[in-house]
C-alpha cells in the first residue's frame, strides 16, 4: 500500500466511519419508530393484586402475582404497558366479580380470567386489545379471619463455656395474631428469626425479629429477648458405708 492510499484510509476511520455509524444509527430509530406505529401481537406477564374480600374473611390458596396477558396493537402501546407493569399492577377486586362455588365440604371457588378483560383494558386505559389471559382460571378459598394470642418461640443457639447453662425469656411472652383460622388452630406459636450467639459470658438482651408469613398480621415485629448465663449447679451425694462385724 502506497502512502497516499494509507494516508485516505486514515481520513476514512477518523472523519468518515463516525458519520457512517452515525447516519446508521439514525437510520435504524427511524425503523424502529416505524415498526413500533405498526399493529403487533405479543405476550406479557403483568403484577397483579387482589382487594376486598368478603367481611372478616381471607383469601386463601395459591393465587398467582402475575398474569400472562396476550396482547394485540400499536407496537408503542405494547411497549408502554410492558415498562408500567412494576409500577401499577391490575386489581381483581372481589367485591366485584362473581366467583363460582366447587362443590364439596370445604368452600372452594374459581374465577375465570376471560371475565376480566375488560376491567384490565379500563384500568390499563388500552388501546390495544387483551386477547387472553394465562392461567384461564384462577382457584381459590375463603377463610374466617380470626385474632388469638400466641406465644412467642424464641429460635436462638446461644454457644456457652463447659459448666454453663442458659435461661431465654422474651418480652412480651406472647402476642396477637390474626389470620386464617384454619392456619391458627395448627400452629403452636410464632418464632423469632434465628440467631447465633457466640461464647458468651454474661447476660444480655437483643431485639429479634419475628419471623411469619405475609397472611399473617401480628401486633409487633420485633420482641425483646432475654438471656440469662448460670453456672450449673452439681449434687453430691454422699454413700454412707457400714462395716461388718
Amino acid at each position: 500500500m502506497t502512502e497516499d492510499k494509507q494516508k485516505r484510509s486514515d481520513r476514512f476511520l477518523h472523519k468518515e466511519l463516525p458519520l457512517f455509524a452515525f447516519f446508521l444509527l439514525l437510520s435504524f430509530v427511524f425503523w424502529y419508530l416505524n415498526e413500533l406505529s405498526k399493529e403487533l401481537q405479543g405476550t406479557i406477564n403483568y403484577p397483579v393484586r387482589y382487594i376486598n374480600p368478603p367481611k372478616d374473611r381471607i383469601v386463601t390458596g395459591d393465587l398467582p402475582e402475575k398474569l400472562e396477558m396476550d396482547l394485540r396493537g400499536p407496537g408503542y402501546s405494547i411497549l408502554k404497558v410492558k415498562l408500567s407493569g412494576s409500577r401499577a399492577p391490575v386489581v381483581i377486586d372481589f367485591s366485584k366479580v362473581a366467583p363460582r362455588r366447587i362443590p364439596g365440604t370445604m368452600p372452594r371457588y374459581y374465577l375465570v380470567t376471560s371475565g376480566l378483560i375488560n376491567s384490565f383494558s379500563k384500568q390499563l386505559h388500552a388501546d390495544f386489545d387483551i386477547l387472553s389471559i394465562q392461567p384461564d382460571t384462577l382457584f381459590f378459598g375463603y377463610d374466617k379471619l380470626v385474632t388469638r394470642m400466641l406465644p412467642v418461640i424464641p429460635d436462638l443457639h446461644v454457644e456457652l463455656a463447659e459448666g454453663q447453662k442458659v435461661i431465654i425469656v422474651t418480652e412480651p411472652d406472647s402476642i396477637s395474631v390474626t389470620g386464617p383460622q384454619h392456619v391458627l388452630d395448627t400452629i403452636e406459636g410464632i418464632a423469632t428469626k434465628h440467631r447465633t450467639f457466640r461464647r458468651m459470658n454474661d447476660n444480655f438482651s437483643s431485639k429479634v425479629r419475628l419471623e411469619y408469613p405475609d397472611y399473617l398480621q401480628t401486633s409487633q415485629k420485633r420482641v425483646t429477648v432475654e438471656v440469662t448465663v448460670k453456672e450449673k449447679q452439681s449434687s453430691f451425694f454422699g454413700v454412707k458405708q457400714s462395716r461388718g462385724d
